[in-house]
């Protein structure tokens, strides 16, 4: 690129102003992790100062969409109560395109973006899976691992803000471009013949770009108002856990109790020992001798007894 080319970029500052719950020394590593979620760079954090690359068609100044082009954004910080600080964002955009009104609402949507992003994780009191409290700034769930995320409204909100945006500029070149080579052509029927050559060459040339621009801008706001499903987009981002495979249990009839359940097991047995053959027992004989004995014994004491007596 030129240098003359190159001075024709300029440098345009948006300021946006947000109030955010909580307070500044906790806020301030929040604001960082959503930067760098949005593709941002950091460079310091007192102020917070970070900068992203130019993306896209802006690499070659050929963009619509004022946040693909070289951003600097500046967060100041300031605590106005105990629970709310008022935070600044400064947008330092370097484009060779005047910063019209719409792209001035694109950098008021990111702002509040980032600011939803770094308020996420307060809205999140318990795992939305098994209800465990979460009483800490971890990402998943220190019981079952599902990831604690929130879905954040101004993120979609700023992509269809900005994916809108980029399709209304390319259709309207598209419209401006085709009227522009509709005028070109007009004078053929009167202009002379070498003129009409020329004209020949350029009108169909600025027909033929602005029909691409015009079918590019339709197919831009196609997807913008009909984005993947977000089962699709959870199905990439959200990590699979494997789960054990296990054999599931009989199932259990209702109103049935635990009495029922064990009885039934008792009902083969029954009749098993219904069904088997009784066995006679034989007696055991009886030893008298030792029994005559005893008596004998015990009878002659008693008679001595009575002698002595």
């Amino acid at each position: 690129m030129s240098t003359a080319y190159a001075a024709l970029r300029s440098v345009t500052d948006h300021d946006v102003t947000l109030t955010i719950t909580g307070d500044v020394e906790s806020l301030r590593p929040r604001l960082s992790e959503a930067l760098q979620r949005l593709g941002y760079s950091l460079l310091s954090e007192q102020p917070l100062y970070a900068k992203r690359s130019a993306k896209g068609g802006a690499r070659w100044d050929c963009s619509f969409e004022v946040l693909d082009y070289p951003t600097k954004l500046t967060i100041l910080l300031k605590q106005i109560n105990e629970i709310s600080v008022v935070a600044t964002f400064n947008y330092e955009v370097k484009s060779y395109k005047h910063m019209t009104k719409g792209d001035r609402q694109t950098l008021a949507r990111e702002a509040e973006a980032i600011a939803a992003l770094a308020s996420e994780r307060l809205s999140i009191s318990a795992c939305p899976s098994c209800a465990t409290p979460v009483v800490d700034d971890s990402h998943f769930c220190r019981r079952c691992g599902t990831p604690l995320v929130v879905e954040v409204a101004e993120l979609e909100v700023l992509r269809l803000t900005r994916k809108s945006r980029t399709a209304y500029h390319n259709l309207m070149f598209g419209v401006v471009t085709l009227f522009v080579a509709s005028l070109i052509l007009l004078p053929l029927f009167w202009a002379d013949p070498k003129l009409s050559r020329v004209l020949l060459i350029i009108g169909p040339a600025f027909g033929t770009f602005g029909l691409f621009a015009l079918l590019q801008g339709l197919w831009q706001l196609h997807f913008a108002l009909n984005p993947p499903s977000t089962r699709e987009v959870s199905a990439r981002t959200t990590p699979v856990f494997a789960a054990p495979h296990t054999q599931a249990l009989p199932s259990m009839p209702s109103g049935a109790s635990v009495t029922d359940a064990t009885t039934e097991l008792l009902v083969p047995s029954i009749e098993n020992e219904k069904r088997r053959p009784s066995e006679p027992i034989p007696r055991k004989p009886l030893d008298t001798g030792e029994v005559t004995v005893h008596e004998v014994s015990t009878n002659s004491r008693v008679a001595g007894g009575c002698n002595d007596w």
